[in-house]
């Protein structure tokens, strides 16, 4: 009698356990869930969060405004903004091949970039191979300031332009001004002219002027 109890007490607290079991397995498995759920749900609007950031750094260089508006939305004016910025027509191109003529059109404008700071840099006599394009930037910067003779020490990227652009108008200035003064002495108008094309009329002048006098000569 006392084994049956003993057993009855052993049964009972295992059917008590085995009860129990099932609720708590519910609740572990319910946990998990909830939290996966929590931390995909706050990864993926951390993620898009992320995403509009990057839209709005990008708009903020092609000086447009996404406030309020979707990731979808932002993603859309900016690529509008891009095409017509770049002269691309996307007009009636789906988003896939939209993407694909720009991406073409910003290769083609690197290329340009590319061959214009080459061709500073071999005329300052500098050499950017191997270096990106702000490196390359920088060196040349650098380049134009030492051959102006202007100081861009300690000043920002675009105080520095600024301080070489007005030495630039300065030499440019200079060299009109001179060129003035050629055309004054031959006597020849350069009104409107470029400094280019009236460099090229004084040398005709001058051309022309010893030829005349070669021949008077004879």
């Amino acid at each position: 009698m006392k084994k049956k109890k003993v057993l009855g007490i052993v049964i009972a607290s295992v059917i008590g356990i085995s009860s129990i079991i099932p609720a708590f397995a519910d609740t572990v498995g319910s946990q998990p869930q909830t939290t996966n759920t929590t931390v995909q749900t706050e990864t993926k609007k951390l993620t898009q969060e992320e995403k509009f950031e990057k839209l709005t750094k990008r708009a903020a260089k092609l000086e447009i405004d996404v406030t309020g508006l979707t990731n979808e939305q932002a993603a859309d004016k900016i690529r509008t903004a891009e095409a017509s910025k770049l002269g691309v027509d996307i007009t009636g191109l789906s988003k896939k091949d939209a993407k694909v003529k720009i991406k073409a059109a910003i290769e083609a404008k690197k290329q340009e970039v590319t061959e214009k700071l080459e061709d500073r840099a071999a005329k300052l006599n500098v050499d950017i191979t191997g270096l990106t394009g702000e490196e390359a930037r920088d060196k040349i910067r650098k380049a134009e300031a030492a051959k102006l003779g202007v100081d861009i020490t300690g000043l920002s990227k675009e105080e520095a332009k600024e301080k070489i652009k007005a030495a630039v108008d300065a030499k440019k200035q200079e060299v009109t001004e001179k060129i003035k003064e050629k055309a004054t002495k031959l006597g020849i108008d350069i009104s409107g002219l470029t400094n280019k094309e009236a460099r090229e009329k004084i040398k005709e002048t001058r051309q022309s002027t010893k030829a005349t006098t070669n021949s008077v000569l004879k």
